[in-house]
């Protein structure tokens, strides 16, 4: 017996239901969408790239069912989110395993529209042999990496033939000491920040280079001369005493080359600032296949799925190109403190407690290209030997100048 047309529509919205679209700049989410529907028969996720998907979400056209990807939190990308919080009251997936601070952020207006997926933390490494001088076990002050820094320091008669630490040597580390030190970057038109914490970070910076180090011009001569090797391997010959790095890039080095260094999380006032480019997962409300989207999310957040994706990483060895999950810790917490430390055991004993992440604010859905091309080079100029002097009036007229180009290119 043919169906009538009432019964198609019935069907076809059953198998839409099905079928889910991934839109994602996280490409380890293919191979986790593959074990999805390897897993079950039901639903089936497909994934597409997509490098902006924050800027996609804010074009017009056709909305995925679900996104996992960075810069998800601003006004733009949020308006085409729903709400996810019947996830919670249903107990598909449980409120109490997250870091609540990365779960604050993906709420808004009292509606959980993204959930946290996966994060990175600021840390600095340095030579084993200095772990006893090191006050605290879980974290480095930014005051004592100054005071380390300068007793690491050795000068031959042309110059310094090892040097602690430069604080203008990695521009990802200047960003995240002035945020330490309060200049509070944020969604605005485009970015707001704090004029005077801003202002105060900048001399701090200069002035840790003039007291540790003789000056910003021997700090650049001793980068210019020595620091041309991966900032770990430099630690490694002794030639520095630390490096900053992120969580990222630290723990794909290899095990046995991690074995002979030491580190701590970047941290001021107890503070560990949580990387700005947290990975969310949300449903598009205008998307087609939200029940596979939820059914994906189910499986995703089980501990044992993660446990699963972190065995096929380590079988794989997909380890020494990717951390953990999709690129960082998980934002389940037991993960981290349970699974993490059987894969990277130089993470036993050392994971911060909930209480010190600071979780960043929310950004503009540019973010990435403003900060590169605007934000760091900025501050690096604005802590060298020639600052401007009036540099929150240079900054703003360069985000003006770049907003500017982009629109006419």
């Amino acid at each position: 017996m043919a169906a009538t047309a009432g019964s198609c529509d019935f069907i076809n919205s059953i198998a839409g239901s099905s079928v889910a679209e991934l839109r994602t700049d996280v490409p380890q989410m293919a191979l986790y969408a593959s074990a999805f529907n390897a897993s079950q028969s039901r639903f089936r996720i497909n994934v597409s790239y997509e490098g902006d998907v924050a800027g996609s979400l804010a074009r017009d056209g056709r909305k995925p069912a679900l996104v996992m990807g960075r810069n998800l939190k601003n006004s733009q990308a949020r308006s085409s989110l729903q709400s996810l919080d019947h996830l919670f009251s249903e107990l598909v997936i449980n409120q109490s395993s997250f870091y609540p601070g990365l779960l604050e952020l993906g709420n808004h207006e009292g509606r959980q529209l993204l959930l946290p997926l996966s994060f990175n933390l600021p840390l600095v490494i340095f030579d084993r042999a200095l772990n006893p001088e090191i006050a605290d076990g879980f974290v480095l002050d930014l005051a004592e990496l100054e005071t380390k820094g300068a007793a690491f320091n050795k000068e031959g008669k042309s110059g310094y033939t090892a040097m602690g630490f430069g604080p203008r040597w990695s521009t990802s580390f200047l960003y995240t000491a002035v945020e330490l030190l309060g200049a509070d970057f944020k969604e605005g038109s485009p970015l707001k920040w704090n004029h005077e914490a801003l202002l105060s970070a900048l001399e701090y910076i200069r002035t840790w280079s003039d007291r540790s180090n003789g000056s910003v011009i021997k700090e650049e001569e001793f980068q210019f001369k020595y620091l041309y090797l991966p900032a770990y391997k430099s630690v490694e010959e002794g030639r520095t005493g630390y490096a900053a790095m992120d969580s990222s890039d630290f723990f794909v080095i290899g095990e046995e080359r991690r074995s002979s260094l030491s580190f701590r999380w970047l941290s001021l006032g107890g503070n560990v600032p949580v990387s700005e480019d947290i990975v969310y997962a949300g449903i598009c409300r205008d998307g087609a296949g939200k029940q596979a989207a939820e059914a994906f999310l189910k499986w995703f957040y089980s501990e044992e799925t993660q446990k699963s994706i972190l065995d096929e990483a380590q079988r794989y060895r997909s380890m020494e190109s990717s951390f953990g999950i999709a690129g960082g810790f998980s934002a389940i917490r037991a993960v981290n403190e349970k699974l993490f430390p059987l894969y990277y055991p130089s993470l036993l004993g050392k994971m911060p407690p909930a209480h010190y992440l600071k979780a960043p604010n929310i950004l503009p859905s540019a973010w990435t290209e403003m900060k590169e091309d605007v934000v760091l080079p900025f501050l690096h100029e604005a802590t060298g030997t020639k600052p401007p002097e009036d540099p929150n009036a240079v900054l703003e007229e360069r985000l003006q100048s770049w907003l500017k180009r982009r629109a006419n290119g």
